[in-house]
């Protein structure tokens, strides 16, 4: 049993997916979205996959990847914290103050060095959209009456984010933070299946709430932010467009809503292939310029 589950196709992907799916049945059938119990456990899980890949906490973190667990921690109390406050913008506000403050802590020996080459240029891109997307996102006024997509929209970004950063990082030489990226890319699919068949049986998608959107937003934007940083062979142009679906997913309601189709079944799916495409951009460019010698062999 510990040999399967110590397989890494399993505890990426195959167990991700899985317990996404369980939390999803859990919040359709047992829980009033949103609901702080989906928030623990959304939490417990992550700092599950953090462990599983980075290891335990080290005392003082050094390497970069030694500090993503204690931004996950941090993530955690802001995300419950955020949560009791009313509208969207006191907690974006806030949301992008810890969001900048982690790019800081990742990256201070390289931006201390004052080498300005590629993979800072684009570091520096990757930590400004997703703090700009994290923003526009969770500023956004909740609706009285949600369209069917709404509930999709940080899921989505969160899905798309982590699913480029996994190939991104795996080609990047980064083959932890990959491992990481990709177990959330997995729950978050799982939730994602589960409310997508709600929605064709007629039914109301389960938002996560806002508690558990920033907490997932900030989780997947200072691994990306760490392998942008520090990942010696991940494509710049790659990194900048993995970091764009928050931004898409921000723009859904606005801008790209003439995009978006009336018929409430096609809404969601529309709507991800959007907040989805510069994540599908990224993934090609990293494969069709992978470096020799990258993670995956080629």
């Amino acid at each position: 049993m510990s040999a399967f589950l110590g397989n890494p196709m399993v505890a990426t992907a195959a167990l991700p997916l899985l317990l996404g799916i369980v939390l999803a049945l859990l919040a359709q059938f047992a829980l009033v979205s949103p609901s702080p119990v989906l928030t623990l456990f959304w939490s417990a899980l992550l700092l599950f996959f953090y462990g599983d890949t980075l290891g335990p906490p080290v005392i003082p973190p050094v390497a970069a990847s030694q500090k993503l667990i204690y931004l996950a921690f941090a993530g955690i109390v802001l995300g419950l914290t955020a949560g009791r406050m009313r509208g969207g913008r006191s907690m974006a506000v806030p949301g992008a103050a810890a969001l900048l403050a982690a790019f800081l802590w990742l990256g201070w020996r390289r931006l201390a060095g004052g080498t300005f080459d590629a993979q800072m240029a684009a570091a520096l891109l990757v930590g400004l959209l997703v703090i700009a997307g994290g923003f526009m996102l969770l500023a956004q006024p909740a609706s009285p009456s949600p369209s069917a997509e709404e509930p999709f929209l940080a899921p989505a970004a969160v899905l798309a984010v982590s699913l480029a950063g996994a190939i991104v990082s795996v080609l990047g030489a980064s083959i932890v933070t990959a491992q990481l990226l990709g177990s959330i890319a997995a729950l978050t699919g799982g939730w994602c299946l589960v409310q997508y068949f709600a929605v064709l049986r007629g039914g109301v998608a389960n938002a996560w709430g806002r508690s558990l959107e920033f907490l997932a937003l900030y989780a997947v934007s200072t691994a990306l932010m760490q392998v942008a940083l520090l990942a010696p062979k991940a494509h710049p142009v790659a990194l900048v467009l993995s970091a764009l679906p928050p931004l898409v997913a921000a723009l859904v309601p606005g801008p790209l809503g003439g995009l978006v189709p009336s018929a409430r079944p096609s809404r969601p799916l529309v709507a991800g292939l959007l907040i989805a495409a510069p994540a599908g951009l990224a993934m090609l460019v990293a494969l069709i310029w992978a470096p020799h010698g990258a993670a995956l062999g080629y």
